[in-house]
């Protein structure tokens, strides 16, 4: 019986992820395994900030909650605990380090923040930072049953269709 996160492996490697290295940490979690990596334990102000910077990154909207309500600095602390080389993990680190003012900021000061880091090619801890954020919260149940259209089953599922004789459909080809 394949568990999640070995389904979730084959996934990547079937889409190509597991080779890329645009996809941070995409070589450990591809192998369905820890990285060897050492496992940063963060604050719980750490994880403050990165809800914070994560809800500034995805705010809340009148039709769906920000990255904050998706626990969103819970969800990278475990990815860069879990699947992060250890050079990877130092640089998100660093860069934590760098925005500790980030949560005496005011809001408007803080998109400002976080639009100058995109155009910062340097700052990889940033490119780290957002595509967690993305992928934390678009993997979530808040960012899927919210801000996502939500569909278990796509369609509806009829399985008693009458089909008049001579119709042409599969059913009753050579009927």
């Amino acid at each position: 019986m394949m568990n999640r996160r070995q389904a979730l492996a084959t996934m990547m490697r079937a889409l190509g992820l597991a080779t890329t290295t645009s996809v941070f940490g995409a070589q450990a979690f591809a192998a369905a395994g820890a990285s060897g990596a050492l496992r940063p334990v963060l604050s719980e102000e750490e994880i403050r900030l990165l809800d914070e910077v994560g809800d500034t990154i995805l705010p809340e909207t009148p039709g769906s909650p920000g990255a904050k309500a998706a626990y969103i600095g819970r969800f990278m602390q475990e990815m860069v605990s879990d699947y992060y080389a250890l050079e990877e993990q130092q640089v998100f680190l660093e860069g934590l380090g760098q925005l500790r003012h980030f949560l005496d900021l005011n809001p408007r000061d803080r998109e400002e923040l976080l639009l100058t880091l995109e155009q910062d090619s340097e700052a990889v801890y940033y490119q780290m930072i957002k595509q967690l954020t993305l992928w934390g919260y678009f993997s979530s149940e808040v960012g899927v049953k919210q801000a996502l259209r939500f569909a278990p089953v796509p369609g509806r599922y009829d399985g008693e269709v009458k089909i008049e004789p001579g119709t042409k459909a599969w059913a009753n080809i050579g009927a």
